[in-house]
């Protein structure tokens, strides 16, 4: 056999393999691609990789977030180079895929708050106050309305002018806390660092911990998260889900007692466990007796009817898989109504060596809450608007007025506020103002005595992410 090789047939050969090289490059480099984006993907996050409650993957599909996938905060938006060196650290999630994650789940994995957060909510624009009206309805025969204004210190301008209130002061001011609890519910020893270096620290009078045991606990730099901890993962308490149901319609308040047949199905919640399946069937005889029972008039039939249809979507959407989880597992540090939230820190009883509180003053983030009631009477507000440059009495700037407001109360405060002053929950008066009084803050004190010394353990290691986030 003769083999002649020429000039032409080795340039074809060369070509063919250079050719057949580059394909196979790109066929890798779109194989190493779309591999890429598929582990960045939710479905992969949520299904493929973390055993996560299956609540909470519905849940997230429902919030505020529904549109940021789980990468966004768990790696942050960071350029693909630090994203692929970020990977390898959660290797150490392996083992709760091996052996099952402690339930309720809780992140350890949020990146900090300007790799996550404010990559899309910057800190540093102009934002003004905001208004929110919150609606709720009563547990007597017609659901009676009420509906409760308020206004949020959410302004960056007023912070930037020097103003030492509002509800993102925590942004542009250096704070650190220790904590326990991995869902952050008990926090008893914070410090603050003023702009002028200097540092204050608060700890909690009525804490269980030693000094010993708060110094080994890890500082932490507060973030957003630390405050709006629900928005990724939402578990609304569903008592306010069927007043927005009612608000919006879904729910008829012609159908009598409509909030208070809502209220005890909702009651029931601890009993609806199981998979999807066993959870319908569960909840679909829990609405049928119920409505055996109330024996609804014929003229009402169809209020029924979509009565029915919106709490079996509540009660589906607020139960639970696993017995001994309910929306109360999971708890929403915005606010202080359900769970502790502002009040893990601003309670009245975190104090600094002076015997000084946090400022524990309801102004400061919001101003006085203004309800009107369909019946009965609604809050009074102040003779004296609540605005910036307001002269108030030097008790007003106590920090912890909250405190002892109610002991400072004299016929000089009814020249702002009006007359007479009376206690109480039932509105007609400014001191008898029902979004504020004759009702249970969750882990707020009026009564802790600051400690004789208050102790201010030394941190054990540096804050896991900067403290300066403005």
């Amino acid at each position: 056999m003769r083999i002649q090789i020429g000039r032409k047939a080795l340039m074809l050969g060369s070509v063919t393999t250079i050719v057949a090289v580059l394909v196979g490059l790109a066929v890798v480099g779109a194989a190493g691609i779309a591999g890429w984006e598929y582990s960045n993907s939710n479905a992969f996050c949520a299904t493929m990789c973390h055993d996560v409650h299956p609540e909470e993957i519905q849940a997230h599909k429902v919030g505020a977030h529904a549109r940021v996938n789980c990468v966004e905060c768990h790696m942050g938006r960071n350029s693909t180079l630090k994203l692929m060196a970020l990977k390898p650290t959660h290797a150490k999630e392996l083992w709760g895929m091996i052996v099952g994650y402690e339930r309720p789940i809780t992140s350890g994995t949020l990146r900090p708050s300007r790799e996550a957060c404010e990559s899309c909510h910057y800190p540093s624009v102009e934002h003004h106050d905001s208004v929110a009206v919150k609606v709720h309805y009563a547990t007597d025969a017609e659901s009676s309305e009420s509906r409760t204004r308020i206004v949020l210190h959410t302004g960056m301008d007023a912070i930037r002018q020097g103003y030492t209130k509002g509800i993102h002061w925590h942004i542009q001011n250096e704070v650190r806390f220790v904590s326990p609890d991995p869902q952050r519910r008990e926090i008893p020893w914070v410090e603050v660092r003023n702009p002028d270096g200097t540092k204050v620290t608060y700890t909690d009078a009525e804490t269980k911990l030693t000094a010993q045991q708060i110094a080994a606990l890890e500082p932490r730099a507060m973030a957003c998260y630390d405050c709006h901890n629900s928005v990724g993962h939402p578990f609304p308490n569903p008592a306010n889900t069927v007043d927005e149901a009612i608000r919006t319609g879904r729910i008829d308040r012609a159908l009598p007692d409509a909030k208070a047949r809502a209220v005890a199905l909702v009651n029931t919640l601890a009993d609806i466990t199981g998979d999807p399946k066993d959870r319908e069937a569960k909840v679909d005889k829990l609405i049928a007796d119920a409505t055996a029972k109330a024996g609804t008039p014929p003229e009402h039939k169809q209020a029924e009817q979509k009565f029915n249809k919106a709490m079996r979507e509540i009660l589906l959407a607020a139960s639970f898989q696993e017995k001994g989880f309910s929306w109360k597992s999971f708890p929403n540090h915005t606010g202080h109504a359900d769970t502790p939230g502002c009040f893990r820190c601003h309670d009245g009883k975190h104090y600094n060596a002076k015997g000084e509180a946090i400022r524990l003053q309801c102004t400061l983030c919001h101003a006085l809450p203004q309800v009107e009631r369909e019946k009965g009477k609604g809050s009074v507000a102040s003779l004296v608007p609540d605005k910036a440059g307001e002269k108030q009495p030097e008790s007003h700037q106590r920090p912890n007025f909250m405190h002892t407001h109610s002991d400072d109360v004299g016929p000089e405060c009814e020249k702002c506020h009006g007359t007479p002053l009376k206690h109480g929950k039932q509105g007609g008066n400014f001191c008898a103002n029902p979004a504020c009084h004759g009702r249970t803050w969750p882990a707020m004190t009026l009564t802790a005595e600051p400690p004789q010394k208050a102790e201010s353990p030394p941190p054990a290691a540096a804050p896991s992410e900067p403290a300066k986030k403005g």
